[in-house]
């Protein structure tokens, strides 16, 4: 097992749609594989891309870009993306406090962040992906109009979310503590992760949050 991680932690960089900041300007690189201006998206921690993967092809002139610092997990992403030929979708080898030197300022369209580690431990507060730092770094790189989608099974983690989301002056568009219970916005997107399938075949409720800027 160990061995086969380590092959596809190789072989990920040679891949085609697969960057990283030691490579150069990311933003240039990316920019450069898509061959347009359309809008980026990002899908933090990642893991295989779902959401990078299923909203490339719902959105053909929109740009989304998976974001995780595992290569052996954008493996398997990357690798479909190929076989898919979808040329509006690619990852990006990185942890999202990279995220402010990578893209310049208000230029995300949409932040998508599926079941983050909760990091229970109170010491591991600051690397949870909605810390007041990490909603700092969304900020200045989402769009005005941007939005961030937010999904966890873990009811502590979406009432940490929810209180830091605002008492760090982000407008709240929607939230729910059973989203699948309810019937949901228009805006949000029917995709389901891996992880989520599974949590909901436990019987889990969906806790979701989408804010943004205005």
């Amino acid at each position: 097992m160990a061995r086969t991680k380590r092959k596809k932690i190789s072989e990920v960089r040679l891949l085609p749609n697969v960057f990283s900041r030691e490579d150069g300007d990311s933003e240039i690189l990316l920019r450069e594989y898509f061959a347009n201006n359309n809008s980026i998206s990002l899908e933090i921690g990642c893991g295989h891309g779902d959401y990078t993967i299923e909203l490339a092809q719902i959105y053909p002139h929109r740009n989304f870009v998976g974001i995780d610092f595992k290569g052996a997990r954008i493996y398997y992403g990357a690798k479909r993306v190929l076989d898919l030929k979808l040329p509006n979708s690619a990852f990006l080898l990185t942890g999202a406090e990279w995220l402010i030197g990578i893209f310049k300022k208000e230029k995300i369209e949409e932040i998508f962040i599926p079941f983050p580690d909760p990091h229970y431990k109170r010491k591991s507060i600051p690397k949870r992906l909605v810390s007041p730092e990490f909603l700092n770094i969304y900020k200045s790189v989402l769009r005005n109009d941007g939005r961030v989608h937010l999904k966890t099974d873990n009811t502590d983690f979406y009432r940490f979310a929810l209180k830091t989301i605002e008492e760090n002056d982000w407008n709240i568009i929607y939230t729910s503590l059973s989203l699948y219970n309810e019937n949901p916005p228009e805006f949000l997107h029917n995709i389901k992760t891996k992880y989520e399938m599974h949590y909901l075949k436990e019987g889990r409720k969906i806790k979701y949050i989408c804010f943004g800027l205005e």
